[in-house]
């Protein structure tokens, strides 16, 4: 081959290479919410075994490193929430945490061939994320379950969770604890969470004795 023709084709490749395009880094915020969904896919599919005492335990520390529960605590409480002490902050995020992670444990139980993926992200209010999620479930039928996140202590983490990308769980939080909050304040909210923690723990139990 001439010398000046494997010249140009050396010239050629030099530039195909030179446009490739570069591979994307991983987003933090689309990252984050894989690992809360393979999580989810695990506890699922070692539902039975692990009871829901089992679940709580295994999903409890990565809620907690996934969630802002802080945040959604005080959004959920709305204009209550300055009116609240130190310590009753402090005893109501615990309770909403406690809560939050009871869900959760109810609610992936079992598995019967349900699948998760994350089809992407765009850019929400006060320099949020919003990552967009489906669950497929064993019929084939999609439920969207997306994720606002915000920067928290220079992680992102989960400060909103949108049912059928419309439907706000913090906003249908804050009417359900207004209503609690302005009838019999902090300690009645407290009060009701545990309540709906300890019939979930209870549901649970009954449910793996069968």
């Amino acid at each position: 081959m001439p010398l000046r023709f494997r010249f140009v084709l050396w010239v050629a490749a030099l530039g195909l290479i030179c446009i490739q395009p570069q591979a994307s880094a991983a987003s933090p915020a689309s990252d984050s919410i894989a690992g809360l969904n393979a999580k989810f896919l695990d506890v699922m599919k070692k539902g039975d075994t692990l009871g829901y005492a089992g679940r709580y335990r295994e999903l409890e520390p990565v809620l907690s490193q996934t969630f802002d529960f802080s945040e959604m605590t005080r959004v959920s409480t709305g204009r209550y929430w300055n009116d609240m002490t130190d310590s009753q902050k402090q005893v109501l995020v615990e309770a909403f945490e406690d809560y939050s992670v009871a869900t959760y444990a109810s609610r992936f139980k079992s598995y019967s061939g349900q699948k998760f993926e994350v089809l992407g992200e765009e850019p929400g209010p006060r320099k949020s994320v919003r990552v967009n999620n489906q669950i497929i479930t064993s019929s084939g039928d999609p439920i969207r379950i997306d994720y606002l996140m915000r920067d928290s202590g220079g992680s992102l983490k989960i400060v909103d969770v949108y049912l059928k990308s419309s439907i706000s769980e913090l906003a249908t939080r804050r009417s359900e604890f207004g209503s609690v909050l302005s009838k019999k304040g902090v300690d009645g909210l407290v009060a009701a969470l545990k309540e709906k923690v300890g019939e979930m723990e209870k549901e649970g139990q009954t449910a793996s004795t069968q």
